[in-house]
């Protein structure tokens, strides 16, 4: 009880000190929490493995694929020119011939095909898959070997000028004969892959 006389004013009663509240930063600017993004690494280490399981021969199949992408950009047509005791000589990769790129293109979606099923990613095609790789890198096969004698653009001997192209040597460079190669492993594998179903 407080001692209070009639006509005072109460005495308040002591207290504790009051601490000063911490300083809180302004609060931010509301965002919305984000929501976990998905880890990549773990998704593509479970893509690696689930190819590492696969068949040999699908390997060896998306493998020959991969081949004839790399060996599209590497000299694929070649020219060399002599003229009065001077040579000079160019390349261009696959995807300057129509039947160059076509070619190599048809055996990446043969193998990216294959590359899909065998992540478990499903979907329909007209034919079953096996007939769809196969067809695809028969095609490739098809297509470069009819480049082997189709030069882009035409050869010199379609100008129709006598004696200019006996200096001038149209060939095929080393990504052509790998692409070459690629396409006929891949046809080769996807027929034995075919078979053994």
């Amino acid at each position: 009880m407080s001692d209070t006389t009639p006509g005072a004013e109460p005495t308040p009663e002591p207290t504790q000190p009051v601490e000063p509240a911490a300083s809180t930063p302004p609060p931010a600017a509301s965002t919305p929490p984000s929501a976990p993004g998905p880890d990549y690494a773990a998704q593509a280490s479970q893509a690696a493995d689930k190819l590492k399981a696969g068949n040999p021969l699908d390997l060896g199949i998306i493998g020959a694929g991969l081949v004839a992408f790399i060996a599209s950009l590497l000299p694929f047509y070649t020219v060399s020119v002599e003229i009065l005791g001077t040579s000079a000589g160019s390349s261009a990769n696959a995807w300057h011939g129509f039947l160059g790129w076509f070619g190599v293109l048809a055996a990446v979606v043969a193998a990216g095909l294959l590359v899909t099923r065998l992540l478990g990613v499903s979907f329909s095609l007209p034919v079953p898959l096996r007939d769809a790789v196969l067809g695809l890198f028969a095609v490739a096969t098809l297509c470069l070997l009819v480049a082997l004698f189709v030069t882009p653009g035409g050869g010199c001997d379609d100008a129709g000028i006598d004696g200019l192209c006996d200096g001038i040597d149209i060939g095929r460079g080393i990504g052509y004969w790998l692409a070459l190669l690629a396409a006929i492993a891949g046809t080769a594998l996807s027929f034995v892959r075919r078979s053994a179903d």
